[in-house]
């Protein structure tokens, strides 16, 4: 699988006068880098895969959940159920607007659940179904991730920074002529 990995370092968390020599379990002795795979501008990706999230580090698993949605564009580009919404625009723009973000998450983020190593290290969200052929996706981790992973003395890995601190990462699924048959 092809991996790529662009460091961008996020907050540390760090307060004036602290040590970075701590003994505190919370931080690791060396930094830790978020790998993501699918890896940001990936193509032909399985319409039955999964996104793995491998940490480095044991981190807060509820912040990681709250923190991590997976956006079909085609979900961007179409109807929504709040008509008070309008249209939501190109993922360029949903993408620098950080309310329209926010209701990107909270309402057509693909639904799935996440599956962690017994460490707390890495999981692997995975879709409740197929992901669309042929279709571009956005994974979205918000600031309070990146601020948890800085606090942990880690930084994030192939990626984009949105104007409101938030990462984004995308990926384009492959035709559905091959979509594979491993989706439980």
């Amino acid at each position: 699988m092809l991996t790529r990995v662009v460091l961008l370092s996020v907050l540390t968390g760090l307060t004036a006068g602290c040590s970075q020599q701590s003994s505190s379990p919370m931080r690791p002795s060396s930094p830790s880098v978020l790998q993501v795979a699918p890896a940001d501008g990936a193509t032909a990706v399985r319409l039955d895969a999964g996104v793995q999230l491998s940490f480095g580090v044991a981190v807060d698993r509820s912040a990681v959940e709250r923190g991590f949605h997976l956006i079909s564009e085609a979900n961007m580009t179409g109807p929504c159920p709040d008509s008070s919404m309008g249209t939501h625009g190109s993922m360029d723009n949903i993408m620098g607007n950080p309310s329209m973000l926010a209701h990107m998450d909270a309402v057509h983020a693909t639904h799935g659940g996440f599956s962690w190593n017994a460490a707390g290290t890495s999981c692997t969200f995975m879709p409740d179904s197929l992901m669309r052929p042929e279709t571009h996706y956005m994974m979205h981790m918000s600031r309070e991730m990146l601020d948890m992973m800085g606090q942990m003395g880690g930084s994030m890995g192939g990626g984009h920074m949105t104007g409101s601190g938030d990462m984004v990462a995308h990926f384009q699924t492959m035709t559905s002529d091959d979509h594979g048959s491993h989706h439980p």
